[in-house]
């Protein structure tokens, strides 16, 4: 696996933290000021891609869920 930089790094603490969830709900843990809603979608694309998460689309959302464990 690819390694992670410091922003997705502290992203997939949040998504590990959560289990699964939205950009939104992701988004709501970061301490102000948050980055921008855009960055943080990047961002989990970015973890897609390298494999650390995936994504189910729910109405509208995508709800991402972790691949791999914390450890």
């Amino acid at each position: 696996m690819e390694k992670l930089t410091v922003q997705e790094e502290e992203l997939m603490q949040v998504i590990w933290q959560y289990g699964e969830g939205s950009v939104k709900t992701f988004l709501q843990e970061f301490p102000n000021p948050k980055p921008p809603y855009t960055t943080v979608a990047s961002i989990i694309k970015n973890l897609e891609k390298k494999g650390f998460v995936n994504s189910k689309k729910i109405g509208r959302a995508h709800v991402w869920t972790p691949v791999t464990s914390r450890s």
